[in-house]
């Protein structure tokens, strides 16, 4: 036997269905305008802090480029160096990466700020000190790789944190595309 079906069984279900997602968008509106502000705060709270973690001689940062190229100065307004925010693709997700730089061209520190998307415990650690602490010093002039690449010797080099070399050469290409802006701008401002 053929069951005859309604136009009453099919309309009270979509109409049903229809209502709940036009509700559970509205909250999701709702929330997110009552949360982006936060967020935005959290995330500049957190730039400005990796900016001091690679520039710490800097009193202040004057913005040269929009969200990208920072000059540090000192409390004499003297600068100090560049931080320079960059970021890449990871093994799980975008990296976000501080540059500190100071005006001779040498690489002061390096932060991971950002490195949510990678696997804890393996790609995650490329935010630890210890990893970090191996730029410090390198140069802008030369490339920097992770020591596994380095086939004919001749670039600065970082070993790669253990199980994440996928993780540790997105932050050091992060690095290099931070040295390249550094000498862009330095080149364009001895004109």
């Amino acid at each position: 036997m053929r069951r005859k079906i309604s136009a009453k069984a099919i309309l009270i279900p979509t109409i049903s269905l229809f209502l709940i997602c036009l509700v559970v968008t509205a909250l999701l509106a709702l929330t997110n305008n009552v949360t982006a502000d936060k967020i935005g705060e959290n995330e500049q709270a957190s730039k400005e802090q990796s900016m001091q973690n690679v520039c710490p001689e800097a009193k202040s940062f004057d913005e040269i480029d929009k969200d990208v190229l920072y000059l540090g100065k000192d409390s004499d307004g003297n600068p100090v160096g560049y931080a320079i925010s960059t970021a890449t693709q990871g093994y799980g997700g975008q990296v976000k990466v501080m540059t500190g730089i100071d005006t001779n061209g040498s690489i002061i520190g390096v932060d991971v700020f950002y490195n949510d998307d990678e696997t804890p415990g393996l790609g995650k650690n490329t935010s630890n000190e210890k990893f970090r602490d191996q730029y410090k010093g390198l140069n802008v002039d030369q490339d920097i790789v992770v020591s596994k690449d380095d086939t004919a010797g001749n670039a600065q080099t970082v070993d790669a944190v253990t199980s994440a070399t996928i993780s540790s050469r997105a932050v050091t290409k992060a690095v290099n595309e931070a040295c390249r802006i550094y000498k862009e701008y330095t080149a364009k401002e001895a004109k």
